[in-house]
């Protein structure tokens, strides 16, 4: 009879725990699904020399100073530039993480009219 409950208690461990691992791969994918990535983003520090790195940095400086609204260009600043979550940014700034996602949507799309505006002119 010990030897059955072992069994049962090594069945619902198992299929407790695979539950457990399945929430959690669940939980990754949608926190992946709802931040959305920027395309082609620019890369920093991989410059193979000084001018490259300041007309890179120059670059950077001018398509954040293309956000009109300071809260976007912020957003992106911590989310792009240093590496924060959306859902960390919403908490430092206590608002939601569906508003810093959208906060970041409408930046990029300021940053993508201007770079467009550049190359038109």
């Amino acid at each position: 009879m010990t030897c059955c409950l072992e069994t049962t208690d090594k069945e619902t461990f198992s299929r407790l725990l695979k539950r457990a691992a399945w929430r959690i791969q669940y939980k990754i994918k949608t926190v992946k699904n709802k931040e959305i990535e920027m395309e082609d983003s620019i890369p920093l520090g991989i410059t193979p020399n000084f001018e490259d790195e300041v007309i890179s940095r120059i670059f950077i400086e001018e398509l954040l100073s293309s956000i009109p609204n300071l809260r976007n260009r912020s957003i992106i600043k911590k989310i792009i530039l240093e590496g924060y979550t959306e859902k960390e940014v919403a908490s430092q700034l206590n608002i939601s993480q569906q508003a810093v996602n959208k906060c970041k949507r409408k930046a990029i799309k300021d940053m993508k009219e201007h770079i467009c505006h550049l190359i038109d002119s």
